[in-house]
């Protein structure tokens, strides 16, 4: 199954004060550390590919270098609506994509795989990873659903269309609530 992780790394970054995506966590720049783990696993899976969404050219020439798929995305800083239309038209050929974001440092690579794997072999229309009664990224949609995702506008995402579909959602556990922690302030 043709399966694009978009990776959404074109957040404003309005709580944070200045560019989180670029901030140094642990001797690299935070939007780093989840792609890295992407990008390992993708090598494992022939038929997944990431692909990166961002707004800001250093992350742009940064991801080029390392021959990771990089959508320019101005856009962005409208919402992001804008974001998830860049990289789904970079996924047009794709069955499912899984959107992940890059402010999520503590995600695990054993928990990504274990993710897309159970959603991909569940054939899932739409999925979502769950700690107890808390539900976060990434979440998948099922090519039957990119039509409802291109038309989300301003800054309404994915979860827009999840309640819409509430029966058709396929969660996914995990243990550790850490790994859903997103970095919003210093």
């Amino acid at each position: 199954m043709k399966v694009r992780l978009i990776y959404l790394a074109a957040g404003n970054s309005r709580r944070f004060g200045s560019n989180k995506l670029l901030y140094e966590l642990e001797g690299r720049p935070l939007y780093r550390h989840l792609l890295d783990r992407l990008d390992s696993l993708c090598r494992r899976h022939v038929d997944w590919e990431v692909i990166v969404v961002t707004q800001y050219p250093q992350i742009y020439d940064e991801v080029r270098v390392g021959n990771i798929r990089a959508v320019f995305s101005p856009d962005s800083q409208k919402g992001v609506s804008y974001s998830i239309r860049a990289g789904l038209e970079a996924a047009a050929d794709a069955q499912a994509c899984a959107f992940f974001v890059a402010d999520q440092p503590c995600f695990t690579e054993e928990s990504a795989e274990a993710f897309l794997e159970n959603m991909e072999r569940n054939r899932a229309e739409l999925g979502c990873v769950t700690c107890g009664d808390q539900t976060g990224n990434p979440v998948w949609f099922s090519r039957n659903y990119f039509p409802e995702l291109l038309e989300l506008k301003e800054d309404h995402g994915g979860r827009k269309v999840l309640k819409k579909h509430p029966d058709q959602i396929l969660y996914f556990p995990i243990l550790d609530a850490g790994e859903l922690q997103d970095v919003d302030t210093l």
